[in-house]
């Protein structure tokens, strides 16, 4: 007589065939013998004890399936960020863009808010932080209908692209080229900004990508202004955005230019004047250094 063995699922007792017979096909051979080896042989106290149940395959199931991976469901992607060339255009009239890396996302409304006062109504969030998305969230639910658009920057992996999306933004920015965010890019329906250097990389981008508008970075360290002003005399209908040694000071040399629809920096978001007015309360120095760097780059634009 085969050996039978206590389910611990329902406490019936069945055989090694049973359970093979019932799971054929169902799971591999290897399983069912891992979950045979669970149970617990059946001691016989005399006659017609240790029976197997009349049903025995059908009630043996719920332990091996319990084995079985359960499926992930993930939440459905909804979000349908803004159509690339109104962004590009909202970029263009907006003229200097704050990049901006967080420590807490408490104060992603508050800053925005200053710049918005200071009449720059487009944040670019960089993803160097932990808390970027949470960032972006606040200042989409709280801000998007008072005007203010959010850009991600520091994008590096296509996974983040969802997750910026969805977070409220309506532009990827990388520091580099990447074909794999470029891609998810496409799929979303969201401006990609990657950032070229050299005039290589703007022919690869421009030809084969289809991508008309980029960064510059990091400006400051591959010619600046200048070297902006070479690519517009070989690539006349290829736009840029610098970042990277942008300044007050300089930022006129830039959006000057006319194959320049804006310029990023950083000097008007430091993070320890955030700090400071985040515990403060005062926003108004914030609000003060984005009036001043739209005003500089508003000059420098007319220019043109």
């Amino acid at each position: 007589m085969s050996e039978k063995r206590t389910d611990p699922d329902d406490g019936k007792a069945y055989t090694r065939e049973e359970l093979a017979e019932f799971y054929k096909g169902k799971y591999k051979k290897s399983e069912v013998a891992a979950y045979w080896e669970t149970c617990k042989p059946v001691k016989a106290k005399g006659k017609g004890k240790g029976k197997a149940s009349a049903e025995p395959a059908a009630k043996a199931k719920a332990k091996v399936k319990a084995k079985a991976k359960p499926v992930k469901t993930e939440k459905p992607l909804s979000r349908k960020p803004a159509d690339p060339e109104e962004v590009v255009k909202r970029v263009t009239a907006c003229k200097v863009i704050p990049v901006i890396a967080l420590d807490s996302a408490d104060h992603a409304v508050g800053l925005s808010t200053a710049m918005l006062e200071g009449g720059i109504d487009i944040a670019e969030i960089t993803f160097r932080t932990s808390c970027a998305a949470e960032a972006c969230k606040k200042v989409y639910d709280e801000l998007s209908s008072k005007g203010v658009m959010v850009l991600a920057g520091t994008i590096l992996q296509p996974e983040q692209v969802d997750v910026a999306i969805e977070a409220g933004c309506d532009g990827i920015i990388s520091p580099g080229w990447s074909a794999e965010v470029w891609k998810q890019c496409q799929k979303r329906g969201v401006l990609y900004l990657p950032a070229v250097v050299t005039p290589s990389e703007v022919m690869l981008l421009s030809s084969r990508y289809k991508l008309k508008c980029l960064k510059f970075f990091p400006a400051g360290n591959y010619g600046g202004a200048g070297t902006l002003k070479s690519f517009g005399a070989v690539f006349p209908d290829i736009k840029f955005m610098p970042t990277g040694g942008v300044t007050k000071e300089n930022i006129h040399d830039f959006v000057g230019l006319p194959n320049v629809i804006a310029a990023g920096g950083t000097w008007f978001v430091k993070p320890e004047d955030v700090q400071k007015a985040h515990s403060s309360g005062d926003w108004k120095p914030l609000v003060a250094a984005a009036k001043s760097a739209k005003e500089a780059a508003d000059k420098g634009a007319a220019k043109k």
